[in-house]
């Protein structure tokens, strides 16, 4: 019997060193296409975007993680930055494009001078109208705002607001209760002190307004319960009165599920892939690692069946990716990879481009998209060494397709 049992066990053996070789065989093969394949990279342009009078307005969400700050060194170690995770991750399955390594300007840091200039160059090259600054912002501390420090002492030339990142800031990536880098406190008088610190970026011509109002978007007003935050919106809008302004035109990213204007606000900015998690369809892809908890969909009946679209009794402004993949920071924590290529991506922006046409008059078309430079979460207009220039490329195109 045991000589019998040995040569089973040598038998599976063989069979699972076979399957192993397969495995193997086909992971080097593709892990060799990644690296060589030059086919999909989309060059410079070399017909730089100029802006017509009704084109709309397409604002990127600008992330300003990528510098050093004692607060990161002592959460995640010395030197940290968003690349730290984006070149530390490695593929979840075959098929799976990353790590995803920047192109032009490299791994770059926001506080030496010449990087936002190139980057406004891009954007301005593409059609991308302006940046969303993050503001991170806990009860008078601010941090990451260095960049922003930068960018409004510079003589940079393009628009851009605020978006107030009001959730904790946690090692978790989740705006959760977990491993707290900062909680998000709200204090009596927090609002006098928010609003004059960020006055002197309202006060900047490159700040954008609708109607005298400088555009404002508070990303987690459920953070704060209903009194606070009415009482909190009510001073900022007085305060801006008294600063020469007709108010603020304040919105929320549809965390809210309230009608933002019950509860005192402007608009709705739509923050994809916010309500869409389970928007596609499930993919199973054989993970390199069984410790893997990337969780993989298909959003292209999504995208080409407009389920992006709703109709809601409030505004409302549309939003949308180039990508997403946000394994580089939760691959073994629950992360989402949405399958996306160029094709789709233009698909879904025309959409959003030709509903604001159809639902909004001109001093309020925008359009957002997620992101300028979310790396971590593989969500980035910014050129890459195996796509180039590819998602620019499709902003540009976008634009001078709808033009009515």
């Amino acid at each position: 019997m045991l000589h019998i049992l040995k040569r089973k066990i040598q038998t599976v053996r063989i069979l699972l060193g076979r399957r192993h070789c397969g495995f193997a065989k086909r992971y080097a093969s593709w892990i060799d296409y990644l690296h060589t394949d030059k086919e999909s990279f989309v060059p410079y342009t070399s017909i730089p975007y100029i802006r017509k009078e009704n084109d709309v307005k397409i604002f990127a969400y600008y992330l300003t993680q990528f510098h050093a700050i004692p607060e990161n060194d002592k959460a995640y170690g010395k030197g940290f930055t968003e690349w730290t995770n984006v070149a530390a991750c490695t593929p979840q399955y075959i098929g799976h494009e990353q790590p995803k390594i920047p192109y032009d300007m490299g791994f770059y840091n926001l506080l030496m001078p010449g990087v936002m200039e190139r980057q406004a160059q891009m954007a301005q090259d593409y059609g991308v109208y302006g940046w969303c600054f993050y503001y991170y912002w806990f009860s008078g501390h601010k941090v990451l705002e260095k960049p922003l420090e930068y960018f409004l002492k510079s003589n940079i030339n393009i628009h851009f607001h605020l978006c107030w990142a009001n959730e904790n800031w946690s090692k978790l990536w989740d705006g959760g209760d977990k491993d707290v880098i900062f909680e998000q406190k709200y204090n009596t008088g927090d609002a006098y002190i928010f609003f004059n610190d960020i006055l002197p970026y309202l006060k900047d011509n490159r700040y954008e307004r609708i109607e005298n109002k400088p555009i404002l978007m508070i990303y987690r007003p459920d953070q704060m319960n209903i009194e606070y935050f009415t009482n909190f919106i009510q001073t900022l809008q007085t305060e801006a009165k008294k600063n020469g302004f007709d108010g603020l035109y304040i919105t929320e990213s549809g965390l809210c599920e309230d009608n933002p204007t019950e509860i005192g606000l402007q608009a709705r900015t739509e923050f994809k892939p916010q309500g869409m998690w389970m928007a596609g369809k499930k993919v199973v892809c054989g993970g390199l690692s069984r410790n893997v908890r990337t969780n993989v969909y298909d959003i292209e009946e999504y995208i080409l069946k407009k389920k992006y679209i709703s109709d809601e009794q409030f505004p409302i402004y549309k939003c949308c990716f180039p990508s997403w993949d946000n394994s580089p920071r939760k691959a073994y924590s629950g992360g989402y990879c949405f399958l996306m290529n160029a094709k789709l991506f233009k698909e879904w922006l025309i959409g959003c481009i030709r509903w604001t046409q159809s639902n909004h008059d001109s001093e309020h078309q925008y359009v957002y998209i997620n992101a300028w430079n979310e790396w971590a979460e593989g969500a980035m207009l910014e050129p890459t060494t195996r796509r180039g220039y590819e998602s620019l490329q499709v902003v540009k195109d976008a634009i001078e397709e709808t033009r009515i």
